[in-house]
């Protein structure tokens, strides 16, 4: 099933806006540091030039094809864009996978929480998914808070393959169905 959209989706303190090309210098502020890089099985470190670009012209194709809906995420107190969130659809298109990364600044305002249940609901709402997947590196019990918040349910330990860190990386997996949440 391919969807129209996405629009953007407005929570108390932020707005979620398809991400494109014009995010990308506000991408690039949060994404090159270390401290969001470390935790993340696909942000390069050092973050080469113009990645941000190519991550939003990506998205952007991705959207298109029916393949995953990335977002910038905006504060709506004049703090500009505060992280990125996303969910990649697998093939069945029942099936989604949770994945975000936040601007330091940002961190501890339980923005990352508010996003992260914005798209549950728009994923088990209007992309209809059964199943919403998401891992956390097993050194970032923060990220592991806000799934648990989001609603998805801790499962285990997982090892995932981990690109930009040239391996793979231990991840506490968590999952929500729709029939639990609804």
């Amino acid at each position: 099933m391919k969807l129209e959209g996405p629009r953007p989706v407005a929570t108390e303190r932020l707005r979620l806006e398809p991400l494109v090309l014009e995010h990308a210098r506000a991408l690039d502020r949060f994404a090159r540091l270390w401290e969001v890089a470390r935790y993340t099985a696909n942000i390069p470190h050092p973050y080469p030039p113009r990645c941000a670009e190519d991550f939003a012209r990506r998205s952007t194709e991705e959207r298109r094809d029916g393949g995953g809906w990335v977002f910038a995420v905006i504060g709506q107190q004049d703090e500009g864009m505060v992280g990125v969130i996303d969910i990649t659809l697998a093939e069945d298109r029942r099936t989604g996978e949770l994945g975000y990364a936040f601007a330091p600044w940002s961190w501890g305002k339980g923005y990352a929480t508010e996003a992260a249940r914005a798209m549950v609901r728009l994923g088990f709402g209007y992309m209809r998914l059964d199943l919403i997947e998401a891992y956390a590196n097993v050194e970032n019990p923060a990220s592991c808070r806000v799934l648990a918040k989001a609603g998805l349910r801790r499962i285990g330990e997982q090892r995932m393959p981990a690109p930009a860190r040239d391996g793979d990386m231990l991840c506490e997996a968590y999952r929500a169905y729709w029939s639990q949440v609804r």
